[in-house]
Order: structure tokens, then C-alpha cells, then sequence
């Protein structure tokens, strides 16, 4: 990891040879686990003496306190306001999802807060008295391309995952449903004929509602810039490289090009010490403790109760200690062996001892800090690439994968057992 990450901060310290750049980067998802991976890239290059304005729904500093030469303009009010009207208030976790409608229903979204930028006072100032050497653009939101043809400025493609098939295909990097498939899969190994045909189904499906995408962002950024406005297959010249937050072995050794690069575990920071009070509950548990977390995505009222009951009820009879990531105050049938927070170091509490387990939906950001902690892993996955990454953890032996439609308390009690216990 720590040779990927080194060639990832070489690149960007060459992002100009002569003199310091000044860079923008656009990162419009309102997704902190998302922020935390292009936070980790700006704020390297900051330190390097570039000049940073980063527009984000998750400001790194305080309004005012920024640093100099790095300025932050914040969408976090109304971007989340967007995605949790739209998004969080319709979806349910259903199980397998269709990621066609997903990518579909997203794309209006993105388009929406790249609006929200251009009626913000701050953008219209950097755009009418700014120039820029370079743009940093979070990587499915291609509408942002707007930025490269105002600014006349290359552009790097950042995703905070995997990359999709639009990615690939401009990129250059061969794509194939079954030899190398891409992150929003449900399946991806020992499949039978029939998960084949669907998965082929699913990854031209992807493939059609990207390029349907395209299509409608083209229509957007003509009514709002003008009809003579580049299209996004026009815009997408100006990309000259993609970083990616995975490992290459993640990716299954994908061929690649060297406009690719893998930073995977990026966003990692070095451990500091827990609060006391986390500590000394840690230190003090007899049996070791298991940690659970969803995500910052799926809120308690988007899983399915009865799943929600199952994990309560099998943890409530295992000898451990719980800490347990939780939005709300109160988790119905939580016993005294399960303590609740809105939040927790979630990257220093992985590297202690005594963590036993991860119950997870196996986000990869997680999944990254796990293996660095050395914690095996339960995974329940419920959106985009975690089925992806799930199958990933039986394929190398740290961790148990288990459907959120069907699981039940025995299977999930045999799943904490058998990962707990195998040493492997």
C-alpha cells in the first residue's frame, strides 16, 4: 500500500515541473466517506505549495479557518438536503439492487448540484477572476467536465472506489461483463450459467444507462451554457489521467494504462490515540468486542427491521461486548452488552486488539481500514459496490458474505463464530 500511495503523491507533485499549479477541484457527492479520499489528495498537494479551491459538501476546516492558498466552498446545506429529499427518503434496502434505475435516478442529482455551484456567488467569482492549471473532478459526476471547457484546463478523473464502464472507456481499458468486471456487480465468481446471463444483462444495462446519461447531460449544459457547449464525449478529451481508491488486487490484476493509477487505501491517516472512555471499555471487555457499522449511507430506517432484529437478537446471546454505529438513540430490543453511538473513530478503533470482528455493509473505505487493523470481517452488503467487495472478502479468506433479504439468526450467529474463531 504504502508503494501505491507514494506513486500516487509523486504524480501529483509533477503535476507541473516549472512552477506551482493553482487547481480546482470539484467533488459534488454529499458523502463524507466519499470526501475523506479527495480531502486526502487536496490537502497533500496544499502542503506541496499548490494553490487549492475545492468545492465540496464536506469542508475539511472550519468556516474561516482554512489555510492559506486553500479555499473551500461549501454546498453542504443544500446538497444533502438534495439527496436525502430524492434519495434516502425513497430507497429501501431490498436486497440485490438494479443498478440501472440506480445510476438513472442519480444522474439527475449530480446535474442538479453542478446548477447549485454555477447560482452560488463564490463560483461565479472564481469563474469571472480565476484561472486554473488544472481540474481535480470527482469521477461520476461528468457533467463537472463543464469546469475544463470554462477554465481551458486538464482534467483528472478521481473516484473514490472502482471505476466505472464510462471511466474505463475513456481511459482506454478494455471492459468484459465476465473477464473483468466492474465494481456495481451483485456476483463476480463461480457462476452458473444463469447468474452469467444476468450479470452479462447487468453490465450492458450499466453500460446503456451511462451512455443515456451522457446524452441527457449534453441536453442540460446546452440549455444552461449555451448550444455551443462541447458535448461530454467532447469534454472527455480533456481527461488525462484516473485515480482510483483500490488496490490492483481488488481490481483482479484488470488490464490497465498508465493513466491509471491505484492509490487504494488512500485516505488511511496514521493512528492516534482513542478518547479514554472508548479505551478503557475496550481494554476492559472480557471477551473482546464486536464492532458494527453500515455506513454512512444507510440510514437505520432504510434496512428492513426484521434483519435489523436478527443482528440484535444474535449479538444480544454472544459472551462479546457491541459497539454499534447508530443514527438514532434507541435500537428496540438492545441489551447490556450493546453500546450505541452516533459515531466512532471508526480507523484507530479497527487497529485495537481487542476488536474481535466487523459487522459491515462493506463499504470499501471500511473494508480498506479493516484489513489494516487486521479485523475479519461479517459483511451484509446493501448498495453499489459492496456485493463487489463482499465476494471479495470470501475470495481471500477474511471475512463471511451474508444477504440482507434472507439471513437468518442462525446464519448470522454461525457466520460471527466461524470468523471469529478461524484463525486463518
Amino acid at each position: 500500500m504504502k508503494i501505491e500511495i507514494l506513486t500516487v503523491l509523486f504524480t501529483l507533485a509533477c503535476v507541473h515541473q516549472v512552477k506551482l499549479a493553482r487547481i480546482l477541484g470539484v467533488f459534488p457527492i454529499p458523502s463524507l466517506s466519499h470526501q475523506v479520499v479527495f480531502r486526502k489528495i487536496t490537502q497533500e498537494l496544499h502542503k506541496r505549495g499548490h494553490e487549492l479551491t475545492v468545492l465540496t459538501p464536506d469542508p475539511a476546516y472550519p468556516k474561516g479557518k482554512a489555510p492559506a492558498n486553500y479555499t473551500e466552498i461549501d454546498f453542504h446545506d443544500v446538497s444533502y438536503k438534495l439527496f436525502r429529499s430524492n434519495i434516502h427518503s425513497n430507497y429501501k434496502i431490498e436486497g440485490l439492487t438494479f443498478t440501472y434505475d440506480l445510476l438513472r435516478d442519480m444522474n439527475p442529482l449530480f446535474m442538479k448540484v453542478i446548477e447549485y455551484h454555477f447560482q452560488s456567488k463564490e463560483v461565479q467569482e472564481i469563474v469571472a477572476n480565476n484561472k486554473y492549471d488544472l481540474i481535480l473532478l470527482e469521477s461520476i459526476v461528468l457533467s463537472g467536465l463543464i469546469y475544463s471547457h470554462i477554465f481551458k484546463a486538464p482534467v483528472i478523473l478521481v473516484s473514490s472506489f472502482g471505476g466505472y464502464i464510462n471511466e474505463h472507456k475513456i481511459m482506454g481499458t478494455p471492459t468484459s461483463p465476465i473477464l473483468y468486471p466492474l465494481p456495481l456487480r451483485n456476483k463476480i465468481y463461480n457462476l452458473n450459467f444463469f447468474e452469467k446471463i444476468r450479470e452479462i444483462y447487468r453490465h450492458y444495462s450499466n453500460e446503456y444507462a451511462e451512455y443515456l446519461n451522457d446524452l441527457d447531460n449534453d441536453i442540460l449544459l446546452k440549455e444552461r451554457f449555451g448550444p455551443q457547449t462541447p458535448t461530454i464525449n467532447e469534454l472527455s478529451e480533456n481527461i488525462h489521467m484516473l485515480f482510483l481508491n483500490v488496490h490492483t488486487i481488488w481490481a483482479d490484476h484488470k488490464p490497465s494504462t498508465p493513466n491509471i493509477v491505484y492509490m487504494g487505501g488512500i485516505h488511511q491517516v496514521p493512528p492516534k490515540d482513542l478518547p479514554k472512555d472508548l479505551e478503557t471499555y475496550l481494554n476492559s471487555s472480557k471477551h473482546g468486542v464486536i464492532y458494527v457499522s453500515f455506513g454512512t449511507n444507510a440510514l437505520s430506517y432504510m434496512i428492513p427491521s426484521d434483519k435489523i432484529e436478527n443482528v440484535v437478537k444474535v449479538l444480544s446471546k454472544l459472551p462479546y461486548d457491541v459497539l454499534w454505529k447508530w443514527d438514532r438513540d434507541e435500537l428496540p430490543g438492545k441489551t447490556d452488552n450493546i453500546r450505541l453511538s452516533k459515531w466512532f473513530p471508526q480507523s484507530d478503533l479497527l487497529r485495537h486488539p481487542n476488536i474481535k470482528l466487523f459487522i459491515t455493509q462493506a463499504g470499501l473505505q471500511s473494508t480498506d481500514e479493516a484489513i489494516t487493523g487486521g479485523v475479519p470481517l461479517v459483511a451484509i452488503p446493501m448498495f453499489g459496490d459492496q456485493w463487489y467487495n463482499a465476494e471479495k472478502y470470501e475470495k481471500f479468506g477474511i471475512g463471511i458474505q451474508l444477504d440482507i433479504t434472507s439471513f437468518t439468526e442462525e446464519e448470522l450467529h454461525n457466520a460471527v463464530i466461524t470468523v471469529i474463531n478461524d484463525e486463518s
